[in-house]
């Protein structure tokens, strides 16, 4: 649960928080700060475990760039306003990772920047604005096309409940963290999210809920890959729409399901991206060997993100050269560890249950993930 208050003791720069269009799984709402920073409620132990990540495993997190106050405003109508209060001796924009941004993504940004605006209504439903013309479709029951990622939407209809609720004044203050949005690099970002380990449960949850967990283990590709699919979006360049599913999606899936998805995952709609393979592989791998020299840590319930630009390639059939390439400061693929809300280590918060070892279920499921993205070469 999100700190909250009714108070706010200093003085802050506001900046209005936008809905953050390329959220595909997660139960909170991630907003957008800036071109390159994204934010969302703050937890406890996950910005504990952020301050601490060690220094090996940085490269494969998003750089953590501290908390903000954010302000929600409820008006006579019931339309709801989101401000970020940043203190004006921030100094995190220095960072070389805000530096080092493509300038082709940061245009992409800055004209979708402005131009969303996300109310939530006492009805309870969400009302969004938006000028932008990126399609969404969600491939599910309801087969809703939207112009922002739909699991997104559904989780910012779920924090702006939870937040109002929490405090019933017409304004609610609260605590969020800060985090790179690794995603900003890309133009058409197709970024898919894997839940990872044969364990989701974390050390202090009730049985009730250590029994639904070990359930959704047992009966999804968790138990017998140590990995299933949380959400994904895949750019296609042949419609010029984001293709999208979502947990339940992903649940649903066997083994032979999970792979023909990882396969879709790497097609834009004219070809395969082979030429994806070999980084995505590599960064695996480099992954592996720094979690196993990790003795006590566990990742429990958190998410690897695998991320890739859909409009890099040169050019395909049917299609003229890439002109929408990204740019010369974005990577070829990306690989993040994200969500660790329930991860837990020696000497952490003062947890009572150490485990011994490095985490053999985060471990499995990246062999068998290097296994799969192999066999496709």
């Amino acid at each position: 649960m999100p700190e909250c208050s009714g108070v706010m003791g200093e003085e802050y720069e506001s900046v209005p928080l936008q809905p953050f269009l390329h959220q595909v799984s997660g139960h909170t709402g991630m907003f957008q700060y800036d071109d390159k920073t994204v934010c969302k409620p703050l937890n406890v132990r996950e910005y504990n475990f952020y301050l601490n990540v060690p220094h090996n495993l940085k490269q494969f997190t998003a750089e953590f760039r501290g908390t903000i106050e954010v302000e929600i405003h409820e008006d006579s109508d019931g339309y709801v306003t989101i401000l970020g209060h940043r203190p004006t001796s921030t100094d995190w924009q220095k960072s070389s990772k805000c530096e080092n941004f493509s300038e082709r993504a940061s245009q992409k940004v800055k004209k979708e920047e402005g131009q969303h605006s996300l109310r939530l209504l006492r009805s309870g439903s969400v009302e969004v604005s938006t000028q932008t013309d990126q399609v969404f479709d969600s491939q599910d029951s309801t087969n809703k096309t939207e112009n922002i990622n739909p699991w997104s939407l559904r989780c910012h209809k779920k924090t702006l409940t939870k937040l109002r609720k929490a405090n019933q004044g017409p304004v609610t203050h609260c605590k969020f963290i800060l985090l790179e949005n690794v995603a900003a690099q890309y133009c058409h970002p197709s970024i898919l999210d894997l839940k990872m380990g044969t364990r989701q449960h974390g050390d202090d949850v009730s049985p009730d809920k250590k029994e639904r967990f070990m359930k959704k283990c047992q009966n999804t590709t968790s138990s017998s890959l140590g990995v299933r699919i949380c959400g994904m979006q895949v750019y296609q360049e042949d419609s010029d729409k984001y293709v999208c599913v979502n947990k339940y999606y992903g649940r649903s899936l066997g083994v032979d399901g999970f792979k023909q998805t990882l396969h879709q995952f790497l097609h834009n709609g004219f070809v395969l991206r082979k030429d994806l393979l070999d980084p995505i592989i590599q960064k695996l791998k480099d992954l592996h060997r720094h979690i196993q020299s990790h003795d006590t840590y566990r990742f429990y319930s958190s998410s690897l993100l695998i991320m890739y630009d859909s409009s890099s390639q040169d050019d395909h059939p049917g299609k003229g050269l890439g002109n929408d390439k990204a740019g010369p400061g974005s990577n070829p693929v990306d690989v993040r560890m994200i969500d660790f809300a329930h991860s837990t280590h020696s000497g952490f918060q003062n947890d009572t249950t150490v485990h011994s070892g490095p985490d053999q279920g985060y471990l499995y499921g990246l062999k068998n993930l290097i296994d799969v993205f192999t066999d496709m070469r």
